[in-house]
């Protein structure tokens, strides 16, 4: 539709007050380009050795390796980097006393190599990696492990998958002196078990198995033969060290990836805190006996709400995998959407054969945070637990899981190491008898709250305190930085009124989208966003979710903003307040029940039709008045794509709002005003990240 231009006088902000105000009233972000989750099980100990066998500095990833010195005095670490191609990189750290640091892999490996680490620290430590990627540059996500203590000469697995959409790896990482030979030993649920012998892992390197192809592994099956579990056993006494990772599109829609240290060897009892079937959240309990001989386990559902249950006597073969889907009934608790489907789980072997018991779980949080994460279990609950990662800047939300398997209730105390110093605690927290705990750690109760600078990173120490040992997990999840950013209040630190462009002192630049009419458009517009990855925000009236419903959520789900441009497209200049109203609540409506999302606190008044009373009235309805800076027009006829691209990259300039719309002529343009932005050093982002202060 036209757009009139009918100027920017009322209730504007200038752009460099703008700045001022939101640096004031905000930290600088740090903005991430990934959606999912990740999860870890804690250590109970601090050690002076850690190791990993997966990592990559691979395009579309991102390695990180976070140390935890919980100690009193500053001490020393050197991480030992062994590459795929058999290469060494050392490098020594300082470890300020009761700290959390945070080291970037990127910046100390070369692009494009496979690396696994040895870190060896002259006092106790934790150390924990998180890895946040786009894999084959279509599914985003994240996964993290706590590292293994030591290497082992034999690892077990009990999750793994090559159906279609899940490909598995075997890490494997030989930090000694002589080259290891290895067995690999596939236990599938179909029965029709494989094994792998003679895989030579070199000295002092890292060896990937793809399981979802042949050779190695057992190649792609979309039968129960691909789903199964694992064992990994030396037989020339080389001890080396497991991980298996995983990335998948669960149920061709929720993409992302996890990883697991393997077990070292099976146990009677394992225990996890986290566990959850709400809606949004399908959870699986995976079991493994490696054993000859078959076995039966019991399985302990520990409920928030205190209704705990419990299944008896699950019949497990000799070597073989077993899932137990928690969502359903049956062997599992079923779906609930309240607190019972928050849960703890204790698994025991009840026929004396030891089995590895391992839990993934794939969600879709907020509700469009799509991914999935995974752990194996506690072998104990202990009296401490430590955690090197921790974060709860803009774009994270973090959880601390506690578990108390025990009959009696205790207490606990929780220590947060941030890496600006200020370390808090959060002391005398109760935990009732065989239940699970949850606390939000960006919120402010037992947590830390939400601190979009280095007070945001943070390291964990969980203290049971009664005497009744506990076990404690820590998930993690991740999306675009505005889904969790106060937008309210970075609307207030705007002024209300109205901005026509955004902070000058970035080099960034929003495109901003009226999705008014066609779906088939709004579709190849977000295909074209998808391909050059630039998330945007969307302008959509109130009748494009009830027509388009599919393509709304598509707009979320790939992490675009969507703000309102009323119900019907009016001049709001000929219509009563009222209607004004109607017109704003409506769309909200439509987008909230479409996405679950709300449009505030964006507006843009159609054609640009408005005045200073109009501009206050969105105001007082919680919508800030969003113009633009750049009009191509594209909407005209006889516009070109050649046109449309020349006006929006020639008055390019920082913090320009650029408003386009669900025209052929947009997606004719839209890849090269892409490119030629990008070619000129202009980040493209969402309206919020773009009024956001700082780098």
């Amino acid at each position: 539709m036209k757009k009139t231009k009918t100027g920017n006088t009322y209730g504007v902000v200038a752009a460099l007050l703008i700045v001022f105000a939101l640096a004031i009233a905000f930290p600088m972000p740090a903005f991430a380009e990934w959606s999912g989750g990740h999860d870890a099980m804690g250590s109970p100990r601090t050690s002076r050795t850690w190791y990993f066998a997966e990592g990559t500095t691979r395009a579309g990833f991102s390695e990180w390796i976070c140390l935890f010195n919980p100690g009193g005095r500053p001490t020393n670490a050197v991480c030992s980097y062994m590459l795929a191609t058999g290469q060494n990189i050392e490098k020594s750290y300082g470890l300020p006393p009761e700290s959390r640091t945070t080291i970037n892999v990127s910046t100390e490996v070369p692009p494009e190599n496979d690396v696994s680490l040895v870190i060896i620290s002259e006092d106790p430590i934790v150390a924990e990696r998180p890895v946040y990627f786009t894999y084959k540059g279509a599914w985003p996500g994240g996964h993290d492990v706590v590292g293994a203590i030591s290497p082992s000469e034999t690892w077990y697995f009990a999750e793994g998958s090559t159906r279609d959409n899940f490909e598995t790896y075997l890490c494997l990482a030989n930090p000694g002196d002589v080259d290891a030979v290895l067995n690999v030993y596939y236990y599938c649920a179909d029965g029709n078990d494989e094994i792998k012998t003679g895989v030579v892992v070199a000295r002092k390197s890292r060896f990937t198995i793809p399981v979802h192809e042949g050779e190695l592994g057992i190649g792609r099956s979309n039968t129960a033969h691909g789903d199964f579990s694992i064992r990994v056993e030396s037989t020339n006494g080389v001890p080396v060290v497991a991980e298996r990772s995983m990335y998948f599109s669960y149920k061709g829609a929720w993409s992302g990836g996890h990883d697991v240290v393997g077990a070292t060897e099976p146990r009677g009892t394992w225990y996890f805190a986290e566990g959850c079937t709400r809606d949004g959240f399908d959870t699986y309990l995976c079991l493994e006996n490696p054993s000859d001989r078959g076995t039966t386990a019991n399985v302990y559902y520990y409920c928030a709400d205190g209704n705990n249950e419990a299944r008896t006597g699950i019949a497990l073969p000799a070597q073989s995998r077993f899932t137990i889907p928690v969502h359903e009934g049956g062997l599992g608790i079923g779906r609930h959407d309240n607190a019972h489907g928050d849960f703890s789980i204790k698994v025991e072997s009840a026929g004396g054969i030891p089995i590895v018991a391992e839990r993934s779980m794939y969600f879709s949080y907020r509700p469009s945070w799509t991914g999935g994460h995974d752990v194996v279990g506690a072998t104990k609950p202990a009296d401490l637990w430590y955690f090197a990662e921790g974060c709860t800047r803009d774009g994270f939300e973090t959880y601390l899981c506690v578990e108390n398997p025990s009959d009696r209730g205790t207490t606990a105390n929780v220590y947060y190491y941030c890496a600006d110093g200020r370390n808090e605690e959060r002391k005398g927290i109760n935990v009732a008898a065989q239940s699970r705990l949850t606390i939000p750690v960006h919120e402010t109760a037992f947590g830390i709250g939400r601190h979009n600078n280095s007070h945001g990173d943070f390291s964990i120490r969980v203290e049971s305190t009664g005497n009744i040992p506990v076990v404690a997990e820590r998930s993690m999840y991740f999306s675009s930085p505005w889904r969790t950013v106060d937008r309210a209040s970075l609307a207030a630190a705007c002024g209300w009124g109205e901005v026509s462009r955004a902070n000058t002192s970035k080099r960034c630049i929003a495109l901003t989208f009226d999705i008014e009419s066609s779906g088939g458009l709004a579709n190849s517009i977000l295909d074209i966003l998808k391909q050059k990855s630039v998330h945007s925000t969307l302008f959509v009236t109130g009748g494009f979710p009830g027509t388009y419903p599919g393509v709304v959520q598509r707009m979320a789900a790939e992490g675009h903003e969507i703000a309102n441009h009323s119900m019907s497209h009016a001049m709001f200049t000929r219509i009563s307040g009222a209607q004004v109203s109607s017109e704003l609540a409506g769309t909200e409506a439509a987008v909230r029940q479409a996405t679950g999302y709300s449009t505030k606190p964006y507006f843009r008044f159609p054609y640009g039709d408005r005045n200073g009373a109009l501009i206050r009235q969105v105001n007082a309805e919680g919508y800030l008045s969003v113009y633009w800076t750049i009009d191509p027009q594209e909407w005209r006829s006889g516009a070109s794509a050649e046109g449309v691209r020349a006006t929006v990259v020639s008055q390019a300039c920082n913090g320009a709002i650029v408003l386009m719309h669900d025209r052929a002529t947009t997606v004719a343009a839209l890849p090269g005003i892409i490119d030629d932005l990008r070619a000129r050093g202009y980040s493209l982002v969402t309206l919020t990240e773009a009024l956001y202060p700082g780098p």
